[in-house]
């Protein structure tokens, strides 16, 4: 990753689990698409050239190409490699009216090989001949359904649960379309190993011990919800933790991808054993906004990406030096903070986005 956005004709190769797919950027705008890619190894620019965009028919799509228009100002995730220019491949749409943040090429890569390699004939059939929404949601946290509703809807790729299992594990294993979990006041052992679930979110609850099936890519955790323990795959290296409290579980040792919401202070001195974590996202709820034990920080590495959205209590000297950043965004600073902000990464390969500067009212 560098400092500025990549250009047309740059092509990234993109981690994923089991492998590695690609993109190329298109156009102005910027303007990307995912590329017919997928290898066991890290692909080269030989090997990449003349790669068609990857064409969409996975669930309710039907060659839907994957070409979009990077939507906001965040670059790249920085464990992508940029790899160099190629010419722009053929069969690329001539307007791009869809937008999505550049993680969307990567959802869609695996999306599609889930699609084509993991789910089974008979789950896709079946939600090929049925009926209703691609994105029906079966909500049975009243506790007054039965697994027969979701028997009936094929098509259902979300549910939503409460309280203890009583089945529920064996009947996302026995639908394989559904991919969404939201689990209010789940029990303390959750075990959802065998399902085929990407994404889950817990609600309230204390959770000792959460196993999640390979394929997890976004775990959302409520404010309300506490979770001691994750085991994912590789440590959780393929997932994205988004957090509505300012804590992260043990057994993540792999992330690299971290959203955490705190109220007035937010201490990130748990962070400093994630030794692989390359984007981190902060966000104050309330004032002063103040960032504690940062230091911490500072054995990350391989941080490069760093937002804070709200921190008002911020100064120059609250980020220690990190070795590897090269995106800084401060969404929330006083006036006198973000000038000095600008002046100690003026000369830095950093590029710096500040917005929402307020007046001063207190002296740092």
């Amino acid at each position: 990753m560098t400092d500025r956005m990549p250009d047309v004709g740059d092509v990234a190769a993109i981690p994923l689990r089991g492998g590695y797919g690609a993109c190329q950027v298109t156009g102005l705008g910027p303007t990307a698409c995912a590329l017919d890619w997928f290898s066991a190894d890290p692909p080269d620019l030989d090997r990449l050239a003349g790669c068609r965009p990857l064409v969409l028919d996975h669930h309710a799509l039907r060659g839907q190409p994957t070409e979009v228009t990077i939507a906001g100002d965040e670059p790249p995730p920085p464990w992508w490699s940029w790899l160099g220019q190629l010419a722009l491949p053929p069969g690329r749409s001539d307007r791009v009216a869809d937008h999505a943040g550049w993680p969307w090429l990567a959802a869609q890569i695996a999306a599609q090989r889930r699609w084509d390699h993991e789910l089974p004939p008979a789950a896709k059939q079946a939600y090929r001949d049925g009926t209703g929404k691609a994105t029906t949601l079966l909500d049975l946290t009243g506790g007054g359904s039965s697994w027969s509703e979701l028997d009936r809807l094929p098509r259902c790729t979300a549910l939503a649960w409460s309280g203890p299992d009583r089945g529920l594990r064996e009947a996302l294993v026995a639908h394989p379309i559904v991919s969404d979990l939201t689990w209010v006041e789940p029990p303390a052992a959750v075990d959802l190993t065998g399902t085929y679930l990407t994404r889950l979110r817990l609600s309230g609850g204390h959770v000792a011990s959460l196993l999640l099936p390979p394929g997890v890519a976004t775990l959302k955790l409520d404010d309300d919800a506490q979770v001691a323990r994750v085991s994912a795959a590789d440590d959780g290296r393929w997932l994205r933790l988004v957090a509505d409290h300012a804590s992260v579980p043990g057994g993540l040792t792999g992330l690299r991808d971290l959203e955490l919401t705190g109220e007035g202070t937010i201490s990130v001195a748990a962070l400093g054993g994630l030794h692989d974590l390359r984007r981190l996202r902060l966000t104050w709820r309330s004032a002063p906004g103040r960032l504690c034990d940062a230091m911490a920080l500072a054995a990350l590495s391989r941080l490069a990406d760093v937002r804070l959205i709200g921190a008002y209590g911020m100064t120059d000297r609250t980020l220690p030096e990190l070795p590897s950043l090269r995106w800084l965004a401060c969404d929330g600073l006083y006036r006198k903070a973000a000038a000095a902000i600008e002046t100690r990464y003026r000369d830095a390969d950093v590029r710096l986005d500040i917005s929402d500067v307020e007046a001063e009212w207190r002296e740092y």
